[in-house]
C-alpha cells in the first residue's frame, strides 16, 4: 500500500510540475502556464499560488471524466487536487481516489528533496472540495480543505483549510 501512494504521489508531483511550467514550446505555441488564484492556509500559515502557475487540466479515460486543480507559488510549494469521476458542480471527497496534496521542497535547489503530504491514506475521506462553478473547457471555481500526510512518515501531517480557487482550464 505505502508504495503505491509514494509512485501516486510522484506521479501527481511530476503532472504538478509539467502543468506549472512556464515555457512555450518551439513553434511559439502556448505555454502550460495558466491564469488564475488559489489560496488557503497550510498549517494556519497563508498560501498564494502565482496565477502563471495556477491551472486546472480537464481529461478522461475509459468514459470517466478527470479534472485536475493546481497552484504553485513563488516559495517552491504546490497544492494540487484530482478528482477522478467528476461530474461538475458538487462536492467530492478527498482521498486515495480523488486525491489533495500540498508539496513543498526540502532544499529549493534539489526536487528530489520534496515533502509531498497526500489525502492518499486508505481513509474514505480527509477533506473535501466543492465546486461552485463549472463550465466545461473554460472555468472551475470553488473551495476545498483536507488534510495530507507525509508520503514517507504519515505521523506528520499538514492541515490545508479555507481553501479557494477561480481558475482558467486549458
Amino acid at each position: 500500500m505505502n508504495t503505491i501512494i509514494k509512485f501516486t504521489s510522484i506521479f501527481f508531483l511530476g503532472l504538478s510540475l509539467s502543468l506549472t511550467s512556464c515555457s512555450t514550446d518551439d513553434d511559439g505555441g502556448d505555454s502550460a502556464s495558466g491564469e488564475g488564484n488559489l489560496t488557503a492556509k497550510v498549517d494556519g500559515k497563508a498560501y498564494k499560488s502565482m496565477p502563471a502557475a495556477t491551472t486546472a487540466q480537464e481529461s478522461s479515460s475509459a468514459n470517466i471524466e478527470i479534472i485536475t486543480i493546481s497552484g504553485g507559488s513563488a516559495d517552491s510549494e504546490n497544492i494540487q487536487i484530482t478528482i477522478i469521476g467528476f461530474e461538475g458542480v458538487g462536492t467530492y471527497n478527498l482521498n486515495a481516489a480523488s486525491l489533495g496534496t500540498y508539496t513543498y521542497l526540502k532544499d529549493k535547489s534539489d526536487f528530489m528533496s520534496a515533502q509531498i503530504f497526500s489525502t492518499a491514506t486508505g481513509a474514505s475521506s480527509n477533506g473535501e472540495i466543492k465546486i461552485a462553478e463549472y463550465t466545461k473547457g473554460e472555468s472551475v471555481k470553488g473551495t476545498f480543505s483536507f488534510t495530507g500526510y507525509l508520503t514517507s512518515d504519515t505521523t506528520k501531517k499538514v492541515v490545508v483549510s479555507e481553501g479557494d480557487f477561480n481558475v482558467k482550464i486549458k
